[in-house]
């Protein structure tokens, strides 16, 4: 009898041995270290005191366990009992294993929350889950299914209407205050007691000798509560900032007791609980958009925020492996920071020094405005936290906007190369060509062979071609450009040419190909009220395909080819197109033509003899001219008619939009107009895409212009063509339009007998 209870108790010790190496040996509380006060009854239903094998206790529930050697019965019959029998106050999570091997273990979980009689039986897995994993499967199943984005971005602008009414909440303090609101309820204090907080008692009135509102005490309780969540630490390396300051404008915050309690009631309901099943969104960055487009406020900011779809697809350009640092130069909201941080801790499988080590040492960010960074703080504490090298102050070095006095660039570029940033993924400013100059520290940051993902105004390669662009890729290698969609930040009422550039630490030589991918279409609509919505549930596709064509290399006629970006050892960051490289030669435009602005303003038109040649395809007339002579005549600032050209022969005036190209005398680069008027017009749409630039309105640069490259065909080829077609289609066309003025009038004619 004694050989067979030591065998069993032997065969036990290997399922906990198990237990014990996969979470840890010091993660749980042993047996024979349970409190008392847990209050365990024996499991013969005695008046003795009896424990389960181990136990947990985390904020919001306790976790206990049984094994066994071999009776997974027996292991939920326990497990169940001690769920019952004890004197815990909290939801309690069970957990019953048995086997002998790590291949044939038995596993099962129940829930039992506080004030029930219900050990609810869960159906997940048959294997040990992690502890981040058993917290989601806990959150799920004492508060719903997580937020979708669309009734998320509901509840924010109800919300955001609430916040209005009566100019409560001032529309710049809104997305931080509701993040106040989100960490506070992430205070166990504060979520408990929130709904019986008090007014302030007479005595408390009289000792006060200012006005104090009814939701003074809550307030105070609100501010404490951050204070305690965000107590940690601003990385040494930033400028001075103190969380009680940022915050201290809830103070004044004064609603009536029961609106206020209801308000935090609706966040924590509909908000902050299914949150926890779903901590990839990004809350609150969705919050400062909303918040700031509705109060019309969004326009004024230097900031362009990257819509989810796009992080989640920049992250996966980056190919994040468990041992990557991150960076993120110009963090905003944190988004692109909580998505790696998301895939590396997914990566770690469970192992808890390495998801340590991730959010203390392989993510780094960088934000200069003061209310971006505590959102992204707080974000990062939303989801875990990771906020160690999150740095208040601007990642450019000699930055002339910073005064800064210690703690010199040299420092902080040697701090950051000792954490050894291997992927950086940004969206910098775009205006006053900022984002060239943050291409070109990123890499400076970067470890060797290290990856830069970026998303940038498409011209910018372009447009400093004689200047950053050659610097960067003496260390850098530009491997993809993805044009995205001009929509692509329509919500927050911009119209902005973008392209996504792959870049890796390495010189780029001249024979190397460059993937460039046309993403016109990313599946998304716009609609009124929700904003750029994949309706047709499209973009999962889009991502990969778009992710494996890049990843392989893979090309596709009309979307996806390989272009080298040197072509007689010059230049074009545009990409040489195939389709010429035979018979044409790359020569900058200023090279072959004069380039004027036009004079006058397009709605100066008036009656006279002359054309007025503006952006629309149909021409005015004025009384003056400027020119008599063959030109054309390139539209560069109307957003409808970007990129059209004119062909003119004769008097005419141009419209202050348009340039005017006339050959240049004694030119060893003779042009027939005809020819470069059907070329650009062939070459419109690539252009536009490649020289649109402006973050509101899109206009195409005069100096920009001048320095694109184009193919240079020779004069013989052009005259061929343009006596062979574009003669002939002139004809055609004419006759066309005669023929169409002659049936109006005969339809006009009849009509009017009819009358």
């Amino acid at each position: 009898m004694l050989t067979q209870k030591n065998n069993i108790s032997k065969s036990e010790t290997v399922t906990e041995n198990l237990f014990r190496d996969f979470y840890g040996s010091s993660t749980f509380i042993e047996k024979s270290a349970i409190p008392k006060q847990f209050g365990f009854q024996s499991k013969k239903n005695t008046s003795f005191k009896g424990y389960p094998d181990f136990l947990k206790e985390e904020e919001n529930y306790v976790i206990v366990v049984e094994a066994k050697a071999i009776n997974q019965d027996d292991a939920m019959s326990e497990t169940q009992h001690y769920m019952l029998k004890n004197k815990i106050t909290k939801d309690i999570f069970g957990i019953a294993i048995s086997g002998q091997t790590i291949e044939t273990l038995k596993v099962d979980y129940f829930i039992k929350l506080n004030g029930t009689s219900e050990c609810k039986k869960l159906q997940v897995t048959s294997n040990l889950l992690t502890l981040n994993n058993i917290g989601q499967i806990y959150w799920k199943n004492k508060y719903g299914e997580s937020i979708s984005s669309e009734k998320l971005t509901k509840i924010l602008n109800d919300l955001n209407k609430i916040f209005n009414n009566g100019n409560k909440v001032r529309d710049t303090d809104r997305s931080l205050f509701f993040s106040g609101l989100m960490i506070a309820l992430k205070d166990n204090t504060f979520r408990n007691t929130y709904k019986n907080i008090q007014a302030p008692t007479e005595t408390e009135i009289t000792t006060k000798n200012n006005t104090i509102t009814e939701s003074h005490n809550l307030n105070n309780a609100i501010l404490e509560a951050i204070t305690r969540q965000l107590v940690t630490k601003i990385n040494n390396l930033s400028k001075e900032y103190s969380w009680k300051d940022k915050f201290s404008f809830i103070k004044n915050i004064d609603y009536s007791l029961l609106e206020y309690i209801e308000i935090i009631d609706r966040i924590e309901k509909n908000i902050f609980q299914p949150f926890q099943n779903d901590e990839k969104q990004d809350v609150l960055g969705r919050a400062y958009k909303i918040f700031l487009s509705r109060a019309g406020k969004i326009d004024n900011k230097n900031i362009i925020l990257t819509p989810d779809h796009v992080k989640n697809l920049m992250i996966g350009l980056a190919r994040l492996n468990v041992n990557d640092v991150v960076l993120d130069t110009c963090t905003g909201t944190g988004g692109f920071l909580m998505e790696a941080m998301e895939v590396l801790i997914k990566k770690a499988e469970g192992d808890n020094k390495l998801i340590q080590k991730i959010k203390e040492k392989q993510l780094i960010g960088f934000e200069t405005d003061s209310v971006l960074f505590a959102l992204a703080c707080s974000n990062m504490f939303l989801h875990g936290d990771g906020r160690t090298n999150l740095i208040f102050r601007s990642s450019l070095l000699n930055d002339k906007n910073e005064n800064i006095i210690n703690n010199k660039e040299t420092d902080l570029l040697s701090y950051i190369r000792s954490l050894k940033p291997t992927k950086c993924i940004i969206n910098p400013p775009y205006e006053n060509n900022n984002s060239i100059k943050f291409t070109k520290q990123a890499l400076d940051y970067l470890e060797p062979n290290g990856k830069l993902i970026i998303i940038m105004p498409t011209p910018t390669l372009t447009q400093n071609q004689n200047g950053y662009t050659e610097e960067i890729l003496k260390i850098a290698k530009l491997d993809f450009v993805i044009k995205m969609p001009n929509k692509l930040f329509s919500e927050q009422k911009r119209t902005v040419n973008t392209s996504i550039f792959g870049f890796t630490k390495t010189p780029h030589n001249k024979s190397d190909d460059v993937i460039f991918y046309n993403l016109e279409d990313d599946g998304y609509v716009s609609i009124q009220h929700k904003g750029r919505v994949d309706k047709f549930n499209k973009w999962f596709d889009i991502k990969n395909i778009l992710i494996e064509s890049i990843t392989n290399s893979k090309e596709k006629t009309g979307v996806c080819e390989k272009r080298k970006i040197y072509k007689d050892n010059i230049l074009n960051c545009a990409g040489v197109q195939k389709t010429y490289n035979k018979n044409s030669k790359m020569v900058k435009i200023e090279e072959i033509f004069d380039i004027k602005l036009g004079s006058l303003a397009s709605e100066n038109s008036e009656e006279g003899e002359y054309d007025f040649i503006t952006g629309s395809e149909d021409w005015k007339q004025h009384s003056e001219y400027d020119y008599d002579t063959e030109a054309l005549v390139y539209v560069i600032s109307a957003a409808g008619s970007l990129g059209r050209s004119h062909y003119v022969n004769g008097k005419f005036i141009a419209s202050n939009l348009c340039l005017v190209l006339t050959p240049k005398a004694d030119s060893k680069y003779p042009v027939n107009l005809k020819f470069y008027n059907t070329y650009f017009s062939y070459m419109r749409k690539k252009m536009v895409s490649d020289l649109a630039d402006g973050t509101s309105k899109l206009t195409i640069n005069k100096e920009t212009f001048k320095n694109y490259y184009i193919d240079y065909i020779d004069i013989e080829k052009q005259n061929e063509f343009a006596n062979s077609f574009i003669g002939p289609f002139r004809e055609k066309i004419i006759k066309l339009k005669n023929e169409t003025k002659i049936a109006e009038d005969n339809i006009d004619s009849k009509l009017s007998k009819i009358f």
